[in-house]
């Protein structure tokens, strides 16, 4: 009865916001109708610009771009530059359709003949006089779609010297009362846009507000609060009853309920904002600075309610059994107001940045703003993290395993380092740690959502351990065991994918956006003197570190992947899996080298002294170092031995744990480590034990006095093996009778067990009962004879009587 009049009571609120927002929709409706212009009634479409309109634009572009433009005004320049770049391009594409279709009329008239008609003369040379016009535009687009590609290349070089200026540049800090007079009391200059930009603001009110207008502006400010309000509650218990509806119990659940949350509260701020910023610009004539304005707030409320939705979704305070990360319910609850007030934080600083780049206000104010934005930032991460030491202390809270442990140290270094720089004066420079920060942290956060909502499904709909995996595989003829693989390696590549997009975004370069991504790489300052004859350049030998660390990093996450994730689905002996994955480790390790020589620009050919040296050592010191390196090679390729087989050369006996580069490591029966050079696998006889799915074979013999009953003795033995759990059906234990000596009846019994290993166990247990049971029975075993030795050329003297 209580559900029933919930939803109710939702259907209520939901009915009065549209009559609220009705208001505004008819208002707006006479504005937004269609103009016809002709009797079809279409909208007349917009003509392509011409040659002459974009050289315009580009000539325009190239005026703005100055020395005082700041970073907000070249990235619009660039963006400005890049589109003009695009329509060339269209129009060069157009222009080569409009050729190859007169190419094609030409080719019809054929060539000119002796006695054709004038027509057809004339129909010619107008053809080829177009064809000529149109080959002419193409030149001419090519050109200036190059000319805005070096345009837009030169102001990104010119955000960069910018942007390098600018972080080593040392200010007053906040320190001292330069830094805060500069924020209280702005030049006459910043002052009089301020109050020009201010004016724009109070016009596009005054239009909201006028008596015709209040009762829309009205009915959109309620509307937007019911959206922030109440719809993003609707939609997110919609979405959450649709999760549970139609989704299975497991992780994917989770991760899509935490998803279904995090989107509820982005789309939902989003729309209020749009809707509010629609009822107030709606009817009012804005200037070009107002535009940029509320695009730029629209863009920063985006990125705020980003950050609460992101936070809503991983640290689900209402629903903490939906929680995704393992972080205890305490440490959630301290951290539950960190994404809020960082949000607004944010929204009130970023929103004074934003009125400084609209303005163009000067250098002394944006670094100024710029430092309170990085101050601001950093305290409330500060705060963040006192918190959480606090609740860490109060209830005794193990530290997080794994790399999740490492976050709060490498956030409290990143906070510490943007304050120091604060403290010094270098206000870029902590403007840029600050940012950096929080751009990271945001993107780390919707990359964890993201790569665990992806690697669910994977699992759930595609893994035959689940019944809609199963479902597809029946539907598709796969087997289950190919099925496993293909979910791994689906779920692996688009894991990685995912990881490599938010590395790139995490550490996207200054002066760039994420469009500029692949091109930034080729935009590293290359302009210090090289290190002697290779070439290698500051940059190079920074960005060679980065491709090693980087490099060997991935090369351990790919063989963790390929052993515990990927192999694991396979047939693959474990011996198999093992080579296979050091294989795999020395393959990535050589591709990071090749990927670091290439980074440092050095050719095969500035290496010829080394790979001479290298030769010398080899022909006097190197050669068993490069044999076993080889051997090495050769047993990882055609296996005679492989991780865990059992092993017997040159008196070492034992089982293979590790198959390195140069030696492998046989683990002994006390468990001693004997390390064997990979050659004498090669240059000497192997006893391989478990090869080819070996058997042992458990022997013991008994000698027996003569008058022992043979028959009894048979039967014992054969009962004793074939009760023993451990020995075989198939072979069949055996009894022997191997000889009859002098000392007694020799009688020997044999049995098969799984595995070599398992021999010098069952042995014992079996010589345990054998002996047990033929004291029972009052058998003794044969005593060994005594010896005696009798030397006849030495005579005793009897003494004489």
């Amino acid at each position: 009865m209580l559900h029933v009049s919930s939803n109710r009571f939702y259907a209520g609120l939901l009915a009065l916001l549209l009559c609220i927002i009705a208001p505004a929709i008819a208002h707006s409706a006479p504005a937004q109708a269609p103009s016809v212009d002709n009797a079809d009634g279409a909208t007349p479409a917009v003509e392509a610009p011409s040659l002459d309109d974009l050289n315009e634009q580009l000539d325009q572009i190239r005026q703005k771009v100055t020395g005082n433009a700041n970073d907000d005004l070249l990235s619009s320049l660039r963006q400005a530059a890049l589109q003009v770049q695009k329509q060339a391009d269209a129009l060069s594409a157009q222009r080569g359709v409009d050729i190859e279709h007169l190419n094609d009329q030409l080719n019809i008239l054929g060539p000119v003949q002796p006695d054709e008609a004038s027509t057809l003369t004339a129909q010619r040379k107008t053809l080829t006089n177009q064809k000529n016009a149109l080959v002419n535009d193409e030149r001419q687009a090519n050109t200036l779609s190059q000319s805005a590609r070096d345009l837009a290349t030169q102001i990104f070089s010119l955000r960069r010297s910018l942007f390098d200026s600018q972080i080593s540049t040392r200010t007053a800090s906040p320190l001292s009362s330069a830094f805060w007079s500069t924020l209280i009391r702005p030049t006459d200059d910043d002052l009089g846009r301020m109050n020009g930009l201010l004016t724009d603001v109070r016009r596009v009110f005054n239009t909201a507000l006028a008596p015709g207008n209040r009762v829309f502006l009205f009915s959109v400010v309620l509307g937007a609060v019911l959206i922030w309000v109440v719809v993003r509650r609707l939609l997110e218990r919609l979405l959450i009853w649709a999760m549970i509806r139609w989704l299975p119990e497991g992780r994917l659940r989770r991760s899509a309920l935490a998803l279904a949350v995090g989107l509820s509260t982005i789309l939902t701020i989003t729309t209020a904002t749009s809707l509010l910023r629609w009822g107030i610009v709606s009817g009012a004539v804005l200037s070009n600075d107002v535009v940029n304005l509320l695009d730029q707030v629209q863009t920063l409320i985006t990125f705020c309610a980003f950050i609460v939705g992101m936070g809503r979704a991983l640290l689900m305070l209402p629903h903490p059994s939906w929680r995704l990360p393992q972080i205890p319910d305490e440490i959630a609850t301290a951290m539950g107001r960190f994404p809020v007030v960082l949000a607004l934080a944010l929204m009130i600083i970023g929103t004074q940045e934003r009125i400084n780049s609209v303005i163009a206000s000067s250098l002394a104010l944006t670094v100024a703003v710029n430092g309170l934005t990085a101050l601001v930032i950093s305290l409330v991460f500060v705060f963040a993290l006192v918190r959480y030491r606090r609740v860490r202390r109060r209830f005794e809270l193990e530290r997080l395993a794994g790399f999740a442990g490492l976050i709060p140290f490498v956030v409290a270094v990143w906070a510490g380092l943007s304050l120091l720089a604060l403290l010094g004066g270098y206000l870029t420079l902590a403007y840029f740690l600050a940012v950096k920060l929080l751009w990271i942290s945001v993107v780390s956060a919707t990359a964890y959502l993201l790569i665990a909502c992806f690697g669910d499904i994977c699992e759930t709909l595609l893994s035959p351990r689940q019944p809609s995996g199963m479902a597809l595989g029946s539907a598709l003829g796969l087997s289950p065991r190919h099925q496993a693989q293909a979910s791994t390696v689906l779920a692996g590549i688009g894991r990685t994918l995912l990881l490599f997009t938010a590395v790139l975004l995490a550490f996207l370069p200054s002066g760039s956006s994420p469009g500029d991504l692949l091109d930034s790489f080729a935009q590293l300052d290359v302009t210090s003197k090289s290190l002697g004859n290779l070439n290698i350049v500051p940059s190079d030998i920074v960005m060679a570190l980065i491709c090693v660390v980087v490099g060997l990093l991935g090369v351990r996450v790919l063989k963790r992947w390929f052993s515990e994730r990927l192999l694991p689905e396979t047939t693959m002996d474990a011996g198999m899996q093992a080579s296979l994955v050091t294989l795999i480790g020395y393959i990535g390790f050589v591709l990071v080298i090749a990927v670091v020589m290439s980074t440092l620009h050095i050719s095969l050919t500035n290496l010829t002294w080394v790979v001479s040296a290298l030769s010398v050592g080899i022909g006097f010191g190197l050669q068993a170092i490069v044999q076993n390196f080889i051997s090495g090679l050769i047993l990882l390729t055609e296996r005679p031995v492989k991780v865990g087989d059992w092993v017997s050369l040159a008196g070492v006996e034992g089982d293979i744990r590790r198959i390195n580069v140069r030696a492998t490591e046989i683990q002994m029966s006390d468990r001693s480590t004997v390390i064997v050079p990979n050659s004498q696998f090669i240059t000497q006889n192997v006893r391989n034990v478990t090869m080819g799915n070996a058997l042992g074979v458990v022997g013991i013999s008994l000698t027996l006095p003569l008058d022992t009953d043979v028959l009894k003795i048979r039967e014992l033995l054969l009962h004793a093996f074939t009760e023993h759990e451990a020995i075989l059906d198939t072979p069949a234990p055996s009894v022997t009778f191997k000889d009859l000596t002098n000392t007694g009846v020799i009688i020997s019994v044999s049995g098969y067990v799984n595995s070599p290993r398992s021999v010098g166990g069952a042995r014992s247990d079996l010589l345990f009962t054998v002996l047990g049971r033929l004291r029972e029975l009052g058998i003794p075993l044969s005593s060994p004879q005594s010896m005696v030795l009798i030397n006849e050329g030495l005579k005793t003297a009897t003494p004489e009587e």
